[in-house]
Parts: C-alpha cells; sequence; structure tokens
C-alpha cells in the first residue's frame, strides 16, 4: 500500500473560519501574526469535502499527517492533535509529524497547498491542493483513487476488489473520468510515460467492464 501525507492548513483545515471567530481585539493584538494566537488551530472548521475525502482514500492508502506548527505557538501542536481526534477519531492517532522540513519526509503522495517548508522538494509526488487541476477534494480523491488502480493492480488485488460489485458502477466512472484527463494532457504532447499510463488505464477499464456484465463492444476501449 502506497505511503499517503496530507498536510492540515488549507488542506484540511480552513484556517480562515478560524480567524473569523476571533475577536476584534485579539486580530489587532495579533495583526500579521494571527497563526500565533494560542488556541487558533482548535477554532478552525473541516475544508468542503475533507472529512469524507480522507475516509474514502483510507481504504486505498496507508496514510499520515504532515504539517507545519508556527514557531511561536506552543499551543498549536497539541491543538493540532486535538482537531485531528475530534474529527477523525483514532485514525491518525500516532500517524502525525510536525515538522517544517517536509521534504526529510518519505513518501509516495503529498497533499499540499503550498510549496514551502520543504513541500515543493518531497520526494514522492505533491498534489498541490486548491490549484486548477486539484481545485478541491472530489478532484484529488478521484486522482489519487485512479492512480492506485495503476501502480497496484495486481490480478490478487483486483480480484478482491470485484467481490465487491457495488464498487463496479463507481470504479468505472471513476476510470473514465481519469481517462478523459489523460486524453486532454495528450493535447499538450504524448510522452512515453503518459502512453503508458494510457494503456495500463485501457487494459483495467476493460476488465472492469467484463465484471460490469456488459457485452456491448462498444463501451470497450481499444487497446
Amino acid at each position: 500500500m502506497k505511503k499517503l501525507f496530507f498536510d492540515m492548513d488549507g488542506v484540511l483545515v480552513n484556517f480562515q473560519s478560524g480567524i473569523d471567530k476571533l475577536s476584534e481585539e485579539t486580530k489587532r493584538e495579533y495583526e500579521g501574526r494571527l497563526d500565533e494566537v494560542p488556541g487558533i488551530f482548535s477554532l478552525m472548521d473541516p475544508m468542503p469535502g475533507a472529512i469524507e475525502a480522507v475516509h474514502t482514500l483510507s481504504e486505498y492508502y496507508d496514510m499520515y499527517i504532515l504539517s507545519t506548527a508556527p514557531w511561536k505557538n506552543t499551543t498549536a501542536y497539541s491543538d493540532k492533535i486535538a482537531w485531528l481526534t475530534k474529527h477523525f477519531g483514532d485514525l491518525f492517532k500516532k500517524r502525525v509529524i510536525i515538522t517544517h522540513c517536509k521534504n526529510l519526509c518519505d513518501g509516495d503522495y503529498l497533499v499540499d497547498d503550498r510549496a514551502k517548508n520543504g513541500a515543493s522538494q518531497f520526494p514522492g509526488e505533491w498534489v498541490q491542493f486548491g490549484t486548477e487541476r486539484y481545485p478541491d477534494w472530489e478532484e484529488v480523491t478521484r486522482y489519487l483513487i485512479s492512480e492506485t488502480f495503476l501502480h497496484d493492480e495486481d490480478d490478487e488485488k483486483l480480484n478482491r476488489r470485484k467481490v465487491n460489485y457495488m464498487l463496479v458502477e463507481k470504479t468505472i466512472k471513476t476510470l473514465d473520468a481519469y481517462m478523459e484527463s489523460l486524453n486532454a494532457q495528450c493535447e499538450q504532447g504524448v510522452s512515453d510515460e503518459l502512453k503508458s499510463k494510457i494503456l495500463k488505464l485501457t487494459r483495467l477499464t476493460n476488465q472492469w467492464l467484463e465484471v460490469s456484465g456488459e457485452q456491448n463492444e462498444n463501451k470497450y476501449y481499444d487497446v
């Protein structure tokens, strides 16, 4: 199972929602350094779709939190743990890394909104949340699930997933959406890596179409 890291602020957590709950007096006192307000990280709301997305992705990835806490806000560390426990229970128990050097952590994917604190030098793939490519959790989830179909879908794992037929229709829709995104990338040029992804995805989609019982040849992709 591949290793997936999540940043918190601006990714799982709506930072602005915490600021909105501060008094005007506190905002004036900490103007220009609102992330240093004691307890602010415990006030924040989840980003839209974040909670559902994390629970969905937990079926596909070995997940961890990879976040940063302001150096001068000593409550930030405990506040972040409290926030995670409130919204995810024990899902991230002893799976939280607080660091200003995210590039030192070894993993496959990092969902982060900013390049700071080593995110842009992360040794795996940096999935930059909030960009045109990954604007929200729906798109991030679709991409990350699609990636698992390519990198660890051996026959044994594929057969285990086929047992749950309730997932078949949803899986086919996800694969179709991913194929559309790959086709869009072809407009900018077709690399060997892109050709390989399309070939793997084509074969996998056809396998799932067989599982669905669709016998109409027009629904199959050409290999």
